[in-house]
Parts: C-alpha cells; structure tokens; sequence
C-alpha cells in the first residue's frame, strides 16, 4: 500500500471518529436542554457556545498550524479532547448536568475543535499529492455527511435508553482512537522558513497575505457574503415547510435529511474519475449560479399554493440538487485553494477565511429571523435569490480573466501531455523495432 492510500483510510477513518464523539455530545446536550429546560433561548446558548469561539480564534489556529509541528498538533487537540469528555464523564457521575455545565463543556470543545479542524484542513495538501486532492476531498466530505446523517440516528435511539455519562465516555474513547490514528499519518516535508513574529503578527501576516492573492481575497468575501444569505434558508426553511405548507415535524425530518443525501451523493461521485475538475474556478462559476437560481425553489410551492404531497417532492428535490450542488463549489475552492497557497500560509489564509465566513453567520440569523416576521417567506426567499445572484455574477466578473487563464494552462497543459504520450509512444515503438528488428519505421511512426 501507498504512503498516500494509507495516508487516506487513516485520515477518513480518525476524521470519522473525531466528528462521530463531536457530534454525538453536541446531539446529547441540545436534547438534554432542551428536554430539561424546555427553553429555545438557553438551547439557543448551547449552540451559541460552539460558534462564537471557532469565529473568533480560527486565525489564532491558523498561526499555530503554520507555525508548530501539524501531526503533532493534531494529535495533542485529540488527545486534549479524549481528557476533557474523560474529565467531563468522570464528573457526571457525581454531579446532575445543567446547562451552564453544558455551556462550559461546548465552548472547551469548540476551542479545541477549532484548532484541530484549521490544522487538519491546512494538512491535506502535506498529505496527498495534487493528483488525489479531489479524491481526498470528496471522499472527506462523504464522511462529514455520513457521521451527520447516522449521528443523530443513533443517538436518538439511545438517548432514553443510557445516561449522559455514557455517552461522554463514549465520545472520549472515540477521540482516543482519532488520536491513535493521527500518529500513522504521514506528512511531506515542505520549506519551513522558522519566524520570531508574535502569534498576532502572524494573524495579521496571513490576512496580508490573503489579501494580495486577488483570486482568494475575492472567494474569501464571496463565502462571508454567500454564508450570510445561506443563513436564510436555516431560518425560512423551517417556516415554509411546516408552518406555510403543513407538513408534519416527521415529514420535515425526512427533508431535512435529503439535504445530507445530497452532500453524501455528490461526494461520493467527486471522487470518481468521471466528475474529475479540470477548470476548478469556471466550474466554481457554474455551480454557484446554479445555486443562486435554486435558492428559490422553497418559494415555487408557497406562490402556487402546492397541496402536502406535491409540495414534500417539491422540497425533497430542491434539498437534493441543493447538497449536491453546494459539495460542487466546495470542492472546486478546496482545491484552488490547497493548491494556489504557500503551505507555510496554507494554515492561516484556512484560518482567517473560515472565521471571515462563518462571523457573519450569526448577524444572519438575527436579520432573517425578524424579517420572517415582517415579509412574506416566498418574497425573502425572491431576494436572497436575486441577491445571490448578484453577488455571485459580480465577483466571477471580477476574476473573469483568471478563469480564462486557468482555462489556457489547462489545455495547454493537455496537449502537451498528449505530445508527451505520443513521444514515449514513439520511443517504446523505436525500442520494440531495435530488438525484434521485424517491424518498418513507418508503421512505428504510425502506431505512434
């Protein structure tokens, strides 16, 4: 087996596990919340803990990953997270968990996790050569898709069933094994040029230079802009199916897991050769505008006034081609990204655009969710779109010649591949007629 084969199973297997033990305790806690406090403003606290802190240190995260040893960081952040639902199980055997202990244990996870995600996500271009990328990428995200759809499953099944203090347990032995297989990975040696910078200077050096690649610098305001309308369909979602349509809570847990076929669907196909990216910035292009034209489909059965039944494979579709569609961009950036960034940068230009992203996700929640109260659903859904649309034509205008450029190298880069095989074609040709000594040079040339 490869280096990178190996790298890959130990990579999906440990990511499988660290995402199963997050997941697992994030269920568990907002449905202990919720079912103990019946409050939506401390469930909201909960989920509130584990946002603010990956905002607001993921640049510092991205600093550390540039700047320490990433195998190692990777395996201490698990570790820590193994001794902290260790810690935390321990004490749930003598004491009842509340919410503030349930606040304290997400925020300590969410810290940790936040580390740990920027490290591994800088990591994957020191682990697989440029070939595999997309494979490794797809394949990742499948995980990512498999643990949310089969964590909620079983955790709900078993949540009556074992006390907190399993499920604690569980989640740190999970993390130890994530841990154990963190230490098989096998990292490529890139130049490392060492800095005396405080870790603040280097904060401010990967904002820097983020903002001198004009390609990146524009992705990276696309995502925070694009997130913000995302947002959206988080808040009005919920209202147009079950409140405008009337379907019932078990039929919108249906839709709500289409959206995870989906991710899982299209991931699962990105790692086959056939959905292999070639022009990673025009299919970025495509699939966003596809995305902005989507974002309307929730509002098709509210304008028209669909029945129950028609309007659930309404929405089934729309969630469908909405998670396969969002991997399609993914993707794509992933790998401009992994690929046009200095590693010795990789972790904090990762860093700084997932905080920029993901920080104004909450402002978005806070706006959607009054205008629900104020504007029709089918009307916001109308202006995201066309917002969406927007913004999406306007930045691709921006970076238009860049795609042409990437377009160029990718054809060049094809013929001359091509002049490349036909050369070998000709001199194992030349070979075969020097030793059998049987066959004319024309019809070498020819096969050739």
């Amino acid at each position: 087996m490869t280096t990178t084969s190996s790298n890959l199973y130990v990579l999906l297997l440990g990511k499988f596990m660290s995402l199963f033990a997050s997941s697992l305790f994030t269920f568990v806690a907002g449905l202990t919340v919720l079912t103990t406090s019946g409050s939506g403003l401390q469930f909201a606290l909960v989920l509130l803990a584990g946002t603010v802190p990956r905002v607001l240190l993921s640049p510092f995260a991205g600093a550390f990953a540039d700047k320490l040893d990433r195998k190692r960081v990777i395996i201490t952040m698990e570790s820590v997270n193994a001794l902290l639902f260790l810690a935390a199980g321990i004490a749930s055997l003598v004491w009842t968990f509340g919410v503030p202990a349930f606040l304290i244990i997400t925020c300590l996870l969410s810290v940790v996790s936040t580390f740990l995600s920027v490290t591994l996500s800088s990591s994957i271009p020191l682990l697989f050569d440029e070939d595999g990328l997309q494979r490794a990428n797809s394949l990742i995200q499948s995980t990512i898709s498999i643990s949310s759809i089969s964590t909620p499953l079983l955790a709900g099944a078993l949540f009556t069933l074992l006390p907190v203090s399993a499920f604690l347990f569980s989640s740190s032995l999970l993390f130890v094994i994530a841990a154990f297989l963190a230490s098989r990975l096998h990292f490529k040696t890139y130049d490392h040029v060492p800095t005396e910078q405080s870790t603040w200077n280097e904060v401010q050096s990967g904002f820097h230079y983020l903002k001198r690649q004009r390609v990146l610098w524009t992705l990276t305001l696309l995502a925070a802009l694009l997130n913000f309308f995302f947002v959206a369909a988080e808040v009005l979602f919920p209202i147009a199916a079950l409140q405008e349509v009337g379907v019932s809570p078990l039929q919108f847990g249906f839709l709500e897991s289409m959206f995870a076929v989906g991710f899982l669907v299209a991931s699962l196909a990105h790692a086959l050769p056939v959905f292999q990216i070639k022009h990673r910035l025009a299919t970025t292009r495509t699939a966003l505008i596809i995305i902005s034209c989507l974002f309307i489909g929730p509002a098709v059965p509210l304008y028209f006034d669909f029945s129950v039944t028609p309007a659930i494979v309404f929405f089934a579709g729309f969630a469908l081609l909405s998670g396969f569609f969002i991997i399609r961009v993914n993707i794509p950036i992933q790998l401009y990204l992994q690929t046009n960034t200095e590693p010795s940068y990789l972790g904090r230009v990762i860093g700084v655009l997932e905080s920029l992203a993901m920080g104004i996700t909450p402002f978005g929640f806070i706006v959607f969710g009054l205008l629900s109260e104020w504007m029709p659903v089918a009307s916001l859904y109308t202006i995201c779109m066309l917002c969406l649309l927007t913004i999406t034509l306007f930045a691709m205008y921006r970076i238009r010649h860049d795609i042409a450029a990437e377009k160029s190298k990718c054809v060049s880069e094809s013929r001359k591949c091509v002049n490349t095989k036909r050369h070998r074609t000709f001199f194992s040709s030349m070979s075969f007629l020097l030793m059998e000594g049987r066959v004319s040079l024309t019809r070498t040339v020819r096969v050739g």
